[in-house]
Protein backbone atom coordinates (compact mmCIF):
# COMPACT_ATOMS: atom_id res chain seq x y z
CA UNK A 1 0.00 0.00 0.00
CA UNK A 2 1.54 3.43 -1.07
CA UNK A 3 1.15 5.97 1.88
CA UNK A 4 -0.26 9.29 1.88
CA UNK A 5 2.99 10.89 2.35
CA UNK A 6 1.53 13.87 4.14
CA UNK A 7 -0.11 17.07 2.88
CA UNK A 8 2.59 19.20 2.77
CA UNK A 9 4.87 16.48 0.09
CA UNK A 10 1.38 16.28 -1.68
CA UNK A 11 0.97 20.28 -1.96
CA UNK A 12 4.65 19.69 -3.38
CA UNK A 13 4.08 18.11 -6.09
CA UNK A 14 0.53 20.28 -7.15
CA UNK A 15 0.47 20.40 -11.09
CA UNK A 16 -1.95 20.44 -14.02
CA UNK A 17 -1.41 16.59 -13.61
CA UNK A 18 -2.68 15.98 -9.88
CA UNK A 19 -4.94 19.22 -10.16
CA UNK A 20 -6.81 17.46 -12.65
CA UNK A 21 -6.90 13.78 -10.72
CA UNK A 22 -8.18 15.84 -7.65
CA UNK A 23 -11.55 16.53 -9.90
CA UNK A 24 -12.08 12.64 -10.22
CA UNK A 25 -13.99 10.36 -8.16
CA UNK A 26 -12.17 7.44 -6.32
CA UNK A 27 -13.84 5.36 -8.87
CA UNK A 28 -12.11 6.93 -11.67
CA UNK A 29 -9.11 7.24 -10.10
CA UNK A 30 -9.44 3.20 -9.66
CA UNK A 31 -10.01 2.71 -13.10
CA UNK A 32 -7.24 4.95 -14.30
CA UNK A 33 -4.71 2.90 -11.98
CA UNK A 34 -5.57 -0.45 -13.36
CA UNK A 35 -5.66 0.60 -16.66
CA UNK A 36 -1.97 2.12 -15.44
CA UNK A 37 -1.04 -1.14 -13.90
CA UNK A 38 -0.54 0.10 -10.74
CA UNK A 39 -0.01 -2.02 -7.73
CA UNK A 40 -1.88 -2.80 -4.99
CA UNK A 41 -4.50 0.04 -6.31
CA UNK A 42 -7.51 -1.86 -5.31
CA UNK A 43 -7.31 -0.71 -1.62
CA UNK A 44 -6.36 2.77 -1.80
CA UNK A 45 -8.05 5.79 -0.80
CA UNK A 46 -8.18 8.51 -3.16
CA UNK A 47 -5.45 10.34 -1.88
CA UNK A 48 -3.19 7.66 -2.23
CA UNK A 49 -4.61 6.76 -5.63
CA UNK A 50 -3.79 10.95 -6.73
CA UNK A 51 -0.07 10.02 -4.73
CA UNK A 52 0.02 6.66 -6.74
CA UNK A 53 -1.12 8.20 -9.90
CA UNK A 54 1.40 11.39 -10.18
CA UNK A 55 4.44 9.14 -8.88
CA UNK A 56 3.83 6.97 -11.77
CA UNK A 57 3.50 10.07 -14.12
CA UNK A 58 6.71 11.36 -12.59
CA UNK A 59 8.87 8.49 -13.83
CA UNK A 60 7.56 8.21 -17.15
CA UNK A 61 8.60 11.65 -17.85
CA UNK A 62 11.64 10.85 -16.63
CA UNK A 63 12.51 7.60 -18.82
CA UNK A 64 11.30 9.45 -21.67
CA UNK A 65 13.75 12.97 -21.22
CA UNK A 66 16.80 9.96 -20.43
CA UNK A 67 15.80 8.12 -23.85
CA UNK A 68 15.70 11.66 -25.54
CA UNK A 69 18.90 13.09 -24.38
CA UNK A 70 20.82 10.09 -24.41
CA UNK A 71 22.72 10.71 -28.05
CA UNK A 72 22.53 7.98 -31.03
CA UNK A 73 25.93 6.76 -31.53
CA UNK A 74 27.46 7.51 -34.59
CA UNK A 75 28.13 4.69 -36.82
CA UNK A 76 31.80 4.13 -38.17
CA UNK A 77 32.43 3.23 -41.64
CA UNK A 78 34.36 0.16 -41.70
CA UNK A 79 37.68 -0.36 -43.87
CA UNK A 80 39.32 -3.16 -45.49
CA UNK A 81 43.08 -4.50 -45.09
CA UNK A 82 43.44 -6.17 -48.67
CA UNK A 83 46.98 -6.19 -48.76
CA UNK A 84 48.90 -6.91 -45.55
CA UNK A 85 51.53 -4.72 -44.02
CA UNK A 86 50.29 -1.67 -45.61
CA UNK A 87 48.31 0.66 -43.55
CA UNK A 88 47.53 3.63 -46.28
CA UNK A 89 44.60 3.46 -48.73
CA UNK A 90 46.92 1.90 -51.74
CA UNK A 91 45.74 -0.15 -54.76
CA UNK A 92 47.92 -3.02 -55.98
CA UNK A 93 47.28 -4.55 -59.26
CA UNK A 94 49.77 -7.41 -60.87
CA UNK A 95 49.78 -9.42 -63.61
CA UNK A 96 49.08 -13.13 -62.76
CA UNK A 97 48.76 -14.84 -66.36
CA UNK A 98 48.47 -13.08 -70.21
CA UNK A 99 44.76 -12.10 -69.73
CA UNK A 100 44.10 -11.77 -65.97
CA UNK A 101 45.26 -8.85 -63.47
CA UNK A 102 44.67 -9.63 -59.44
CA UNK A 103 43.49 -6.28 -57.90
CA UNK A 104 44.45 -5.81 -54.02
CA UNK A 105 43.48 -2.62 -51.91
CA UNK A 106 43.18 -0.77 -48.27
CA UNK A 107 40.19 1.50 -48.04
CA UNK A 108 40.40 3.44 -44.65
CA UNK A 109 37.19 4.53 -42.50
CA UNK A 110 38.23 7.86 -43.15
CA UNK A 111 38.60 7.30 -46.95
CA UNK A 112 35.08 6.19 -46.84
CA UNK A 113 33.61 8.95 -44.79
CA UNK A 114 35.19 11.50 -47.00
CA UNK A 115 33.68 9.39 -49.70
CA UNK A 116 30.27 9.76 -48.04
CA UNK A 117 30.31 13.44 -47.88
CA UNK A 118 31.11 14.01 -51.12
CA UNK A 119 28.50 12.17 -52.97
CA UNK A 120 25.62 13.34 -50.58
CA UNK A 121 22.32 12.05 -51.52
CA UNK A 122 24.13 10.07 -53.82
CA UNK A 123 25.84 7.84 -51.45
CA UNK A 124 22.60 5.12 -51.45
CA UNK A 125 22.98 4.86 -55.21
CA UNK A 126 26.58 4.58 -55.80
CA UNK A 127 28.62 1.09 -56.20
CA UNK A 128 32.00 0.42 -55.44
CA UNK A 129 33.94 -0.97 -59.20
CA UNK A 130 37.23 -1.30 -60.53
CA UNK A 131 37.15 0.77 -63.50
CA UNK A 132 39.88 -1.10 -66.18
CA UNK A 133 41.67 1.56 -67.89
CA UNK A 134 44.13 1.28 -70.90
CA UNK A 135 46.86 3.56 -71.02
CA UNK A 136 48.16 5.24 -75.01
CA UNK A 137 51.17 7.00 -75.04
CA UNK A 138 51.20 9.23 -77.83
CA UNK A 139 54.91 10.04 -79.14
CA UNK A 140 53.29 13.06 -80.19
CA UNK A 141 51.24 14.05 -77.30
CA UNK A 142 50.60 13.42 -73.50
CA UNK A 143 49.76 10.02 -71.93
CA UNK A 144 45.87 9.28 -71.59
CA UNK A 145 43.50 6.83 -70.45
CA UNK A 146 40.95 5.36 -72.02
CA UNK A 147 38.08 3.57 -69.85
CA UNK A 148 37.32 -0.09 -70.57
CA UNK A 149 34.74 -1.21 -68.17
CA UNK A 150 33.87 -0.97 -64.83
CA UNK A 151 33.65 -4.06 -62.46
CA UNK A 152 31.40 -4.36 -59.40
CA UNK A 153 32.88 -5.41 -56.04
CA UNK A 154 32.23 -5.54 -52.87
CA UNK A 155 34.67 -3.69 -50.72
CA UNK A 156 34.62 -5.78 -47.85
CA UNK A 157 36.66 -8.46 -50.44
CA UNK A 158 39.53 -6.72 -50.38
CA UNK A 159 40.87 -8.55 -53.78
CA UNK A 160 39.33 -9.08 -57.14
CA UNK A 161 40.30 -10.26 -60.74
CA UNK A 162 39.50 -8.42 -63.71
CA UNK A 163 40.54 -10.12 -67.24
CA UNK A 164 42.02 -7.71 -69.58
CA UNK A 165 40.97 -8.16 -73.44
CA UNK A 166 44.91 -6.96 -75.14
CA UNK A 167 47.29 -8.85 -73.87
CA UNK A 168 50.68 -6.78 -73.60
CA UNK A 169 49.30 -3.47 -73.51
CA UNK A 170 49.95 -1.13 -70.03
CA UNK A 171 46.48 -0.50 -68.13
CA UNK A 172 45.54 1.14 -64.37
CA UNK A 173 42.98 0.58 -62.58
CA UNK A 174 40.91 2.26 -60.16
CA UNK A 175 38.91 1.73 -57.11
CA UNK A 176 36.12 3.92 -56.21
CA UNK A 177 32.45 4.53 -56.37
CA UNK A 178 30.38 5.47 -59.58
CA UNK A 179 26.92 6.80 -59.45
CA UNK A 180 24.35 5.84 -62.42
CA UNK A 181 24.48 9.36 -64.67
CA UNK A 182 28.62 8.73 -64.92
CA UNK A 183 30.06 10.71 -61.93
CA UNK A 184 32.75 8.92 -60.06
CA UNK A 185 34.52 9.02 -56.92
CA UNK A 186 38.23 7.58 -56.94
CA UNK A 187 39.29 5.45 -54.01
CA UNK A 188 42.92 4.94 -55.00
CA UNK A 189 44.76 3.87 -58.10
CA UNK A 190 47.47 1.35 -59.31
CA UNK A 191 50.49 2.24 -61.21
CA UNK A 192 50.42 0.87 -64.78
CA UNK A 193 50.66 -2.39 -64.99
CA UNK A 194 51.43 -5.12 -68.38
CA UNK A 195 51.06 -8.39 -68.89
CA UNK A 196 52.98 -10.83 -71.30
CA UNK A 197 51.09 -11.28 -74.75
CA UNK A 198 51.04 -14.94 -74.93
CA UNK A 199 51.84 -17.80 -72.35
CA UNK A 200 54.00 -17.14 -69.54
CA UNK A 201 57.20 -19.51 -68.36
CA UNK A 202 56.02 -21.15 -65.23
CA UNK A 203 57.98 -19.15 -62.87
CA UNK A 204 56.61 -15.77 -64.34
CA UNK A 205 52.90 -16.11 -63.28
CA UNK A 206 53.73 -16.16 -59.66
CA UNK A 207 52.97 -13.11 -58.40
CA UNK A 208 55.72 -10.56 -56.86
CA UNK A 209 57.71 -12.57 -54.70
CA UNK A 210 58.39 -9.53 -52.32
CA UNK A 211 54.67 -10.61 -50.54
CA UNK A 212 54.60 -14.15 -51.52
CA UNK A 213 56.83 -16.81 -50.37
CA UNK A 214 59.02 -18.24 -53.04
CA UNK A 215 59.62 -21.65 -53.77
CA UNK A 216 57.80 -24.58 -56.02
CA UNK A 217 55.99 -27.61 -54.65
CA UNK A 218 57.70 -29.51 -57.28
CA UNK A 219 61.22 -28.81 -56.25
CA UNK A 220 63.24 -31.82 -53.94
CA UNK A 221 64.07 -30.43 -50.46
CA UNK A 222 67.91 -30.88 -51.81
CA UNK A 223 67.48 -27.90 -54.15
CA UNK A 224 66.71 -25.52 -51.41
CA UNK A 225 69.96 -26.10 -49.26
CA UNK A 226 68.07 -29.01 -47.28
CA UNK A 227 70.12 -31.86 -47.79
CA UNK A 228 72.99 -32.02 -44.72
CA UNK A 229 71.45 -34.86 -43.64
CA UNK A 230 71.51 -36.53 -46.93
CA UNK A 231 67.16 -37.72 -47.21
CA UNK A 232 66.05 -36.16 -50.36
CA UNK A 233 61.98 -35.56 -50.09
CA UNK A 234 59.11 -33.93 -52.88
CA UNK A 235 56.39 -32.75 -51.47
CA UNK A 236 53.57 -32.45 -54.39
CA UNK A 237 50.23 -31.07 -53.98
CA UNK A 238 47.08 -31.33 -56.28
CA UNK A 239 44.18 -29.05 -56.10
CA UNK A 240 40.99 -30.22 -56.72
CA UNK A 241 38.38 -28.12 -58.41
CA UNK A 242 34.85 -29.53 -58.50
CA UNK A 243 31.76 -28.47 -59.00
CA UNK A 244 27.56 -27.86 -60.94
CA UNK A 245 26.81 -26.55 -63.61
CA UNK A 246 24.36 -26.98 -66.87
CA UNK A 247 25.16 -30.51 -68.75
CA UNK A 248 27.20 -29.94 -71.67
CA UNK A 249 28.75 -26.64 -70.00
CA UNK A 250 32.30 -26.42 -71.23
CA UNK A 251 34.83 -25.38 -68.27
CA UNK A 252 37.76 -23.84 -69.56
CA UNK A 253 40.77 -22.60 -67.32
CA UNK A 254 44.34 -21.41 -68.88
CA UNK A 255 45.86 -25.31 -68.38
CA UNK A 256 43.07 -27.59 -68.67
CA UNK A 257 39.26 -28.31 -69.70
CA UNK A 258 36.39 -30.65 -68.88
CA UNK A 259 32.92 -30.54 -70.22
CA UNK A 260 29.88 -31.56 -67.58
CA UNK A 261 28.56 -34.39 -67.52
CA UNK A 262 24.73 -35.66 -68.07
CA UNK A 263 24.63 -35.11 -63.90
CA UNK A 264 25.60 -31.53 -63.76
CA UNK A 265 28.97 -32.75 -62.05
CA UNK A 266 32.54 -31.81 -63.06
CA UNK A 267 35.64 -32.21 -61.54
CA UNK A 268 39.31 -31.04 -62.48
CA UNK A 269 42.66 -31.35 -61.42
CA UNK A 270 45.41 -29.30 -61.55
CA UNK A 271 49.37 -28.98 -59.78
CA UNK A 272 49.09 -26.56 -57.37
CA UNK A 273 52.22 -24.22 -56.55
CA UNK A 274 54.00 -22.90 -53.96
CA UNK A 275 52.62 -19.28 -53.38
CA UNK A 276 49.52 -17.02 -53.79
CA UNK A 277 48.58 -17.58 -57.04
CA UNK A 278 44.27 -16.80 -59.05
CA UNK A 279 43.09 -19.32 -61.11
CA UNK A 280 40.72 -17.75 -63.96
CA UNK A 281 37.61 -19.88 -65.28
CA UNK A 282 35.41 -19.63 -68.02
CA UNK A 283 31.92 -21.75 -68.46
CA UNK A 284 30.33 -21.63 -72.03
CA UNK A 285 26.68 -23.21 -71.96
CA UNK A 286 26.61 -26.02 -74.37
CA UNK A 287 24.55 -24.16 -77.13
CA UNK A 288 27.14 -21.42 -76.20
CA UNK A 289 24.59 -19.01 -75.97
CA UNK A 290 25.77 -17.85 -72.55
CA UNK A 291 29.18 -17.28 -70.39
CA UNK A 292 30.65 -16.98 -66.92
CA UNK A 293 33.15 -15.94 -65.94
CA UNK A 294 34.97 -16.58 -62.15
CA UNK A 295 38.37 -16.38 -60.19
CA UNK A 296 39.80 -18.34 -57.53
CA UNK A 297 42.30 -17.02 -55.20
CA UNK A 298 44.27 -19.32 -53.68
CA UNK A 299 47.40 -19.61 -51.13
CA UNK A 300 49.85 -22.38 -50.82
CA UNK A 301 52.74 -22.58 -48.04
CA UNK A 302 55.31 -25.23 -47.82
CA UNK A 303 57.88 -24.44 -44.98
CA UNK A 304 60.92 -26.93 -44.63
CA UNK A 305 61.96 -27.38 -41.13
CA UNK A 306 65.60 -27.92 -39.86
CA UNK A 307 66.50 -31.81 -40.08
CA UNK A 308 65.70 -33.40 -36.64
CA UNK A 309 68.98 -35.23 -35.18
CA UNK A 310 67.78 -39.14 -35.33
CA UNK A 311 68.98 -41.92 -32.34
CA UNK A 312 72.45 -43.64 -33.18
CA UNK A 313 71.33 -46.95 -33.26
CA UNK A 314 73.95 -48.28 -32.17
Amino acid sequence: MVGNRNGQLARSRGGTYRQSLQGKTRKQLAQLARRQRIRGWHPMRKAELIDALADAARRANGSRRKKAGTKTAVPTHQGVNGVAGERDDVLIAEPVSSRWLSARWNVSPEMLTRAKSALGSDWHRARMVLRLSRITDDTEGPTSESRIRDIVVKLQMGECCVEIDQPGLPHRLHLGFSIPGGEFFALSHSDPVSTTRGPQPEESRRPNTSTVPAGNSHRSASSTGQEADGLPLEIHTDLVIYGRAAPETLIELEKASVRVGRDGRFELRLPLENGRQFVPATATAGDRASRRRVALAIERHLKLLDPEPTEDPS
